[in-house]
């Protein structure tokens, strides 16, 4: 197959659902790292002995480690967001690469094998060059292109 033959096969509206459903998880888990430091903090405040100190020190090891939890989840997050704009830049590269195809392929005999031989191939300069996309942001990960038309 030749590069640019097809689009590429990738789930676009699949990547930045996982990434809403990932981006929620984790405002889900910080929300309950924030309720149970504030309920431990009413359990402790009366509380005295060995065992308040014991309890103290694993509701901040819950709290950190679902807040370390849900940084990792934003991240993955936006990783897919990074990999549904990786995707959408290259089905667009693909795409103008199809259209340079045809554009060589509609010249005449004459421009194509006498234009060409002294003048040069100025088919990718009638195309004009794929945009970047922009990366697909949270929360919404709204989609923030589609496939450019060339």
């Amino acid at each position: 197959m030749v590069w640019g033959e097809s689009d590429v096969v990738f789930d676009f509206d699949g990547s930045l659902e996982v990434a809403r459903r990932l981006w929620s998880l984790a405002d889900s888990l910080e929300e309950a790292a924030r309720n149970r430091f504030t309920t431990a903090g009413t359990a402790l405040y009366l509380w005295q002995g060995p065992f308040r100190d014991d309890f103290s020190g694993r509701i901040a090891d819950e709290v950190r480690v679902l807040n370390a939890t849900a940084l990792e989840l934003r991240n993955g997050a936006r990783n897919w967001a990074r990999a549904w704009k990786d995707a959408m830049d290259e089905n667009n590269r693909r795409r103008r690469a199809r259209k340079i195809t045809q554009v060589r392929d509609d010249r005449s005999g004459m421009e194509k094998y006498v234009g060409d031989l002294f003048l040069g191939d100025d088919s990718e300069d009638q195309v004009p060059p794929a945009r970047a996309v922009p990366q697909p942001s949270a929360p919404g990960f709204a989609p923030t292109a589609s496939p450019q038309r060339f």
